[in-house]
């Protein structure tokens, strides 16, 4: 049976996903009492409100697929709403229950979600390596679009710096928004831009993360001469678990510098995450961008996980 998720699944989730997710976790890590607090705070009666009430006006955030068989949860899939397209992730079977065809009916009533609200596309992650995987996707009509790599260091061994020379690193402020999403529009892929519906609203933070706070979310700006010339965001929650440097860009005028700016901004988010006393660092950055993986590789990061981006058109 596939429904919805129930908050009385939380323990067979709790089973289910180190068994499916142990190489991402060897990765990002695993914080059993963190999902449990998100789970108390996302189905409880304040998260349920406010959920229900999106969901009326058309506008509901997430919708969190299980699969049931013996009475227990057995598989999931989790669809976030990006405007034009629907994010598909958390797809995962019990090992036990594999090639039974539940993965492939998971998602077709993710497919069926998002149709149904209308999008005009449905886009995923999956590990490179995991073939059957990238088969049922691929059955089903999606392609791949980009190759994503998932860089791991420990702060304690990064060649972490508080002097960034002649780059001013800053928090992220209102009035940048629209000099930031100029520079982030002319430096990324068009193709990706189009396929993830990028827009101002992903500089914004979110709604679900200013109502539940799952994480930390720092968001950064290099500056240079008085121009805002790069961006990336920190993001943390609590030591068992990895914090992620994501969306670092460079002004696409500033090449003979490119270098020191990145590592301006990977030292100052990796010093805001060491601050919330989490020593290990994920940087996600697509396989296309050898500058910027040689220079987390200076900064001693070392190739962990290699994701491909796939895409589904409606």
């Amino acid at each position: 049976m596939i429904r919805d998720f129930r908050r009385s699944d939380l323990d067979d989730l709790l089973v289910l996903m180190p068994l499916c997710f142990g190489k991402e976790f060897e990765v990002s890590g695993f914080d059993p009492d963190r999902l449990k607090g998100m789970v108390k705070r996302g189905y409880g009666a304040r998260g349920r409100f406010f959920l229900g009430l999106l969901r009326v006006f058309g506008k509901e955030p997430i919708k969190f697929l299980v699969a049931e068989a013996d009475g227990k949860v057995i598989g999931t899939a989790i669809i976030n709403d990006r405007r034009q397209a629907g994010h598909i992730n958390t797809v995962m079977v019990h090992p036990d229950y594999r090639r039974r065809g539940i993965a492939a009916r998971l998602m077709e009533n993710a497919l069926d979600y998002v149709r149904h609200r209308r999008k005009v596309r449905a886009i995923l992650d999956v590990d490179s390596t995991n073939t059957p995987a990238v088969n049922l996707y691929t059955k089903l009509g999606f392609t791949v679009f980009e190759h994503v790599g998932y860089f791991v260091g420990e702060t304690d061994s990064m060649h972490l710096s508080e002097d960034a020379g002649e780059v001013e690193v800053r928090p992220f402020l209102k009035e940048d928004l629209d000099e930031v999403y100029g520079m982030i529009k002319a430096s990324e892929d068009s193709n990706w831009l189009r396929i993830y519906d990028f827009g101002k609203g992903d500089l914004r933070t979110s709604f679900l993360q200013r109502l539940f706070r799952f994480s930390t979310l720092n968001r950064l700006v290099a500056v240079l001469g008085g121009r805002i010339v790069g961006y990336a965001e920190a993001v943390y929650s609590t030591p068992k678990v990895a914090g992620a440097v994501n969306s670092i860009y460079v002004g696409s005028e500033e090449v003979e510098k490119s270098r020191s700016i990145e590592r301006a901004l990977i030292n100052a988010a990796c010093n805001e995450i060491k601050k919330g006393g989490v020593k290990r660092v994920r940087v996600t950055v697509s396989m296309e961008r050898q500058g910027l993986i040689g220079t987390l590789v200076s900064l001693l990061f070392r190739e962990a996980l290699v994701m491909d981006g796939m895409v589904k058109e409606f």
